[in-house]
């Protein structure tokens, strides 16, 4: 039986070539209801696109390289599935690196990407202050979009998620629920994200506990620097009823050493996390936290990219996300009173 061909699907879709060329590469400009029928009726005709023609074609190769600080951290590997998950959808590949928060690898593995020919750079930065010559330069060679990290002296696109109110929201809840005593325990001053927490809790907390700013400890995003940390914390500060975390690895280590100690939580320490991994739901008792929208976040990345490398100026789009607070049973119960209720209680007294 002869390999089916784009005129097959055409004609069978009922479309032109152009509309099923456009909806099996990514491309703008056909409708969700032509791109489902078009994709739907090549997968029935057994039609699979000449690759390396079409890139030829246009120069591309329809490869986009990936570079992120790590996969030890759990949120990592899930910003990378739905990336690949996205650009799969809309005919890339993708060849994924890590910098292992090294700014040198980080310059080196950008390179070894530009070697391979790929389209354009999908990256989260290792370094504020350390990668931005890198990710400057290869930006003015391929279309460039950062996400999640943000690194001093770039000009490209970004997407990311509001860190302040996150960490905001947290202190709130801790100070709704009865905590007086805070300590926060965070990345170090490489993280871009990491800081703008940091800073946040410093600000938050300066009504309600103004000693917290010297119980503020920063290291690794790791749970064995939440066990150190926390296990100085715990020695110099036995007062402290409520810890805020960086991330949700530091916390269940927080949450490692309470146990050791014998502190019940989140009655004798409070401790809360910020990312919504995996690990929040399953640690024992279940991780109060930020959930940042991973799902949003790489789909508007990949979208900003394939934009740029169809030549649309994205460089100037800087795009914080909205966060979701999520309270477990880490944290001590606040009930949000019924204020109906109490009115109507008022007017009848």
């Amino acid at each position: 039986m002869p390999r089916a061909t784009i005129k097959d699907v055409a004609a069978e879709a009922g479309v032109s070539t152009a509309t099923v060329s456009r909806a099996l590469s990514g491309a703008r400009g056909v409708t969700a209801t032509h791109k489902q029928l078009v994709q739907d009726t090549a997968l029935r005709l057994g039609y699979r696109p000449h690759t390396v023609a079409r890139a030829l074609r246009q120069s591309r190769t329809m490869v986009v390289g990936m570079v992120v600080p790590g996969i030890d951290n759990p949120f990592f590997p899930q910003l990378v599935e739905l990336a690949e998950a996205e650009l799969r959808t809309r005919g890339r590949a993708l060849i994924l690196t890590s910098s292992h928060d090294d700014p040198d690898l980080e310059a080196q593995q950008i390179s070894m990407l530009l070697d391979r020919q790929v389209d354009g750079l999908l990256i989260s930065a290792c370094s504020k202050a350390h990668s931005g010559a890198a990710i400057e330069k290869v930006s003015n060679t391929i279309p460039t979009v950062q996400f999640d990290q943000y690194a001093d002296s770039t000009t490209t696109a970004f997407v990311g998620v509001d860190d302040a109110s996150g960490m905001s929201q947290l202190v709130d809840l801790a100070r709704r629920s009865g905590s007086r005593k805070f300590a926060y325990i965070g990345g170090g001053e490489e993280n871009w994200s990491g800081l703008r927490r940091r800073d946040a809790f410093a600000e938050s907390i300066l009504d309600i506990d103004p000693t917290a700013a010297g119980r503020i400890y920063l290291g690794s995003f790791t749970r064995d620097f939440g066990k150190t940390a926390a296990e100085r914390l715990l020695r110099e500060h036995p007062e402290v009823d409520t810890v805020l975390c960086g991330n949700d690895l530091i916390a269940v280590g927080v949450m490692d050493v309470a146990r050791n100690l014998g502190l019940s939580i989140p009655d004798d320490l409070a401790i809360a996390g910020f990312d919504d991994i995996s690990v929040a739901t399953v640690s024992s008792p279940a991780l109060t936290t930020v959930s940042q929208p991973a799902q949003k976040l790489m789909g508007t990345a990949v979208d900003l990219l394939l934009r740029a490398i169809d030549g649309e100026d994205t460089t100037r789009i800087h795009e914080e996300l909205p966060v979701r607070l999520v309270q477990r049973g880490s944290f001590r119960h606040f009930v949000q009173p019924d204020t109906d209720r109490l009115n109507r209680t008022r007017e009848h007294s």
